[in-house]
Parts: structure tokens; C-alpha cells; sequence
């Protein structure tokens, strides 16, 4: 899983202030409870006393030291420590540090590894961070409404469009359950409100919660960006942002401003993407032919190795109203 640096650097600020809020509550509720219970002190003293001598022992021959004994010491310190906190009416772990996560203690490593509470800290931030968000947390499968098209077959196909989408919302499911950093890409075509981007956003919002990280923007806004940093006025690497990603989502191809800058644009985001064998779902309101005509026959070829759904139907958004 890869996310970008801004991402690793929030999720850590807000591992920080987790431990710090904890550590800050531990503190205040020791403080309160040594107000009433002040014995807390000497049994305190007791078990560091203890610990002390055997850490002392380990620097010396280890003669004339009973590790048993001072074990036993700190072991009746610490039930004298449960007994005087169950006794005062809280529960035995009222003193520990309130850490959100058990495993790591709000440090983000576990075993060595990133825990998986940091990892889901990653995978919130970088949803939040999309501009599409609001419309994200819509787009799921389970919000995919198959009503919304007709039943009626079409003459020239012999299927109804609803058959058709249901089976394409089918394999999109499966796909985003199953899917992998080598999976397959797709090219979704067809007129606007017929449910692309909802379908795209929905294995967006699976593949992350499987852990692997998503890349989605519309081509106009990778286009503008990536143009400041050919002119100098971006600091940030567009192009590296992408590459961190095991899924990209490109919307809206062909809603940009043609210019040969944009055309050399779309070619190069999709040669890399085959070339690293990187999974791609791009999305267009235009045909295939409407796409050859405006990026020339070699991008229409790359995305003819792309598996091709066609929408079919009416706006939904049309019907919605």
C-alpha cells in the first residue's frame, strides 16, 4: 500500500495528539485519585523499588540477590495497587494510559509493521483528502439503484438495459472484492447520468477498505496540475502522486480542453499505467470513435486493451427528479 507523504505525515500528527490526549487523561486521573487515595504513593514506590534492585542485580555477580523474593515484593505491590483502585469504586485499568489502540499504544507499529489502526488512519485521510468525497460516500455498491434502468429489450441487442447493467455491476463487484495491484483495467464509455462514475467510486470505496490505496481525479484537473509543474509553479509531483497508488480512476477524459498538451498528457498517463502494468479505470462521456478523433488512434489502441463497458439507458439523474 502506498500513500503520499502528506498523507503519512497527517496520519502521524494525528497518532501524536492521540497518545497525547491519553497521556494528558492518565495524568489528570492519577493526579484526582492520589488526592483521596494518597497510599497510592508508598505502593507505587514499592514496585519501582523492586524493579530497581533486580536492575541492579543484573549489573552484579547476582549473589546474594533472591530474584523470587523481589518478584514476589512487586507482585503483592501490584494487587495492593488493583485492591486499592477496585476498592475507591473504578475499574482495575482506571490508571493506565487510555491508548485507542491496544496493540500499539497509539504509536502505529505493531511487530515491526504498521498496525492496522494506522493503516486505517492512512486509508481515511487519503478518502478525505478527495475532492469528491461527499459524493464517495454515496457511491457504494449497496446504493447502486438497477431500477433506475428500463426493462425493455433492445431490438438491436436482444437484452434489456437493466440486464445489461446488472450484469456489469455483477463483474464490477467481484472485481473490487478480488481485486489485486495486477488486476485488470476497464474503459467506461457512454452519455452522462448513466451510473460510470457511481460504479467507479463504488470499487473505489472496496478496494480501500481491502487496504490498497486509490488514486481518483478527473482528467481536466491532472491536465491543469500537471502543466505547473512543467511551468515551474508546483512543488509537488503529480506523476509521483499517481505511481504511489495500486488503483487510478481518471474521470471525465474529453470534458478537457483540447490542446496538444492535454493529448500528449492522456497518451503518457496511459502508456505508464500499461507499461508498469498498473490497474486503470478511466471514464468518458464520449465514444470510442468521438475519443480517436480528439487523441488520435494510438490512445483509442492502448484503451482498446482495457476491458470495455458501454453504459446503456437514460439519466438518472434526469429520472431522479
Amino acid at each position: 500500500m502506498k500513500f503520499s507523504e502528506i498523507i503519512y505525515s497527517k496520519a502521524e500528527n494525528e497518532l501524536k495528539n492521540r497518545r497525547e490526549r491519553a497521556e494528558k487523561l492518565a495524568a489528570m486521573r492519577r493526579k484526582e485519585f492520589i488526592a483521596s487515595n494518597p497510599e497510592l504513593i508508598d505502593i507505587e514506590n514499592e514496585m519501582k523499588n523492586a524493579a530497581l534492585e533486580v536492575i541492579r542485580s543484573v549489573g552484579s555477580d547476582g549473589k546474594n540477590v533472591d530474584i523470587s523474593v523481589i518478584a514476589k515484593r512487586n507482585l503483592q505491590a501490584q494487587e495492593a495497587k488493583r485492591e486499592l483502585i477496585k476498592a475507591a469504586g473504578y475499574p482495575e485499568d482506571y490508571l493506565d494510559i487510555p491508548y485507542s489502540c491496544k496493540n500499539c499504544n497509539d504509536s502505529g507499529i505493531h511487530n515491526g509493521r504498521l498496525c492496522q489502526c494506522h493503516l486505517a488512519l492512512l486509508q481515511q485521510l487519503s478518502i478525505g483528502e478527495l475532492s469528491c468525497s461527499p459524493m464517495l460516500a454515496g457511491s457504494t455498491f449497496d446504493s447502486f439503484d438497477i431500477k433506475y434502468y428500463s426493462e425493455v429489450k433492445d431490438p438491436q441487442y436482444g437484452f434489456s438495459p437493466r440486464d445489461y447493467m446488472r450484469g456489469c455491476y455483477e463483474m464490477l463487484k467481484a472485481y473490487a472484492e478480488n481485486f489485486t495491484p495486477r488486476s485488470n483495467s476497464f474503459f467506461f464509455s457512454g452519455g452522462t447520468g448513466l451510473g460510470k462514475t457511481h460504479l467507479a467510486l463504488a470499487v473505489f470505496n472496496k478496494v480501500t477498505q481491502s487496504g490498497y490505496s486509490v488514486y481518483y481525479n478527473t482528467a481536466s484537473s491532472i491536465i491543469k496540475q500537471l502543466e505547473k509543474e512543467r511551468f515551474g509553479r508546483s512543488a509537488e509531483s503529480l506523476e509521483e502522486e499517481i505511481e504511489k497508488n495500486d488503483l487510478v480512476i481518471i474521470d471525465d477524459l474529453g470534458a478537457e480542453f483540447s490542446t496538444p498538451f492535454a493529448q500528449a498528457t492522456v497518451n503518457e498517463l496511459i502508456n505508464n499505467a500499461m507499461l508498469s502494468g498498473k490497474p486503470m479505470i478511466i471514464i468518458s462521456n464520449l465514444s470510442v470513435d468521438e475519443l480517436e478523433n480528439r487523441y488520435g488512434q494510438r490512445v483509442v489502441s492502448r484503451l482498446n486493451s482495457f476491458e470495455v463497458i458501454e453504459f446503456m439507458g437514460e439519466d438518472i439523474r434526469q429520472l431522479k427528479k
